[in-house]
């Protein structure tokens, strides 16, 4: 039986209600979403972030992951077409508690241990550095764990699911963030999340930038 948007979010409510838990099996693969345009709209060039493909339509996950690691579980719903993924917490109840976009700003692919001991040195690499800096020379402070000293980035085991069934990959991310100065209703944070992936036989660092997107919007289906 296929499951309307009006039904799928009002199974969410009615969880968050009652105390019911959400099932994360609603996120599945070939499930649609209506990307909400107005916070790209309204963000314009104060944030890198671009909106989905399709924004404002339907459009169809291509992929789900559920991410674990540094003691909290992440769900992620990639969109077809590679634009970007929505990524979720969800709180105690079991309702999405977060939510936020990420569309690619860059992607770097090192072929020697100099270059990932730029990214991922224990002493000095620039995955969970106190700062990131993009290339048009914005600072970013450190979202998760903020200080004045290198951490250890988080590292996730990351269970993807597509068309073609399921795998594990490693995500080795830090998650930066810093005002957009927009006015409201704009978004007023926007994130950049520095990851290295490894997935199976292959390796890439991969820098993303995004914005908190309201749930409820997404009109999950």
């Amino acid at each position: 039986m296929t499951r309307s948007p009006w039904s799928t979010a009002a199974g969410i409510v009615k969880a968050k209600a009652t105390g019911e838990s959400y099932e994360p099996s609603l996120f599945r693969v070939g499930m649609t979403l209506t990307p909400d345009p107005t916070s790209f709209l309204l963000g314009g060039g104060a944030i890198k972030a671009t909106a989905p493909e399709g924004a404002g339509s339907m459009v169809s996950v291509a992929a789900v992951g559920t991410l674990t690691g540094g003691g909290v579980t992440l769900h992620r719903l990639y969109l077809s077409g590679g634009s970007g993924f929505y990524q979720l917490h969800l709180g105690a109840g079991g309702a999405p508690d977060e939510c936020r976009w990420f569309s690619v700003l860059d992607e770097v692919h090192p072929t020697d241990n100099d270059e990932w001991g730029f990214w991922l040195d224990p002493g000095d690499g620039m995955i969970g550095y106190p700062q990131f800096q993009t290339k048009d020379g914005k600072l970013y402070g450190r979202q998760w764990s903020p200080g004045a000293s290198r951490i250890a980035p988080i590292t996730f085991d990351e269970t993807l699911t597509d068309h073609r069934g399921s795998r594990t990959r490693r995500v080795t991310a830090m998650l930066y963030a810093a005002p957009t100065g927009a006015a409201d209703p704009a978004p007023r944070t926007e994130y950049v999340l520095v990851a290295a992936v490894e997935d199976g036989g292959e390796a890439w660092v991969e820098v993303r930038a995004g914005i908190d997107v309201n749930p409820a919007s997404l009109s999950l289906s």
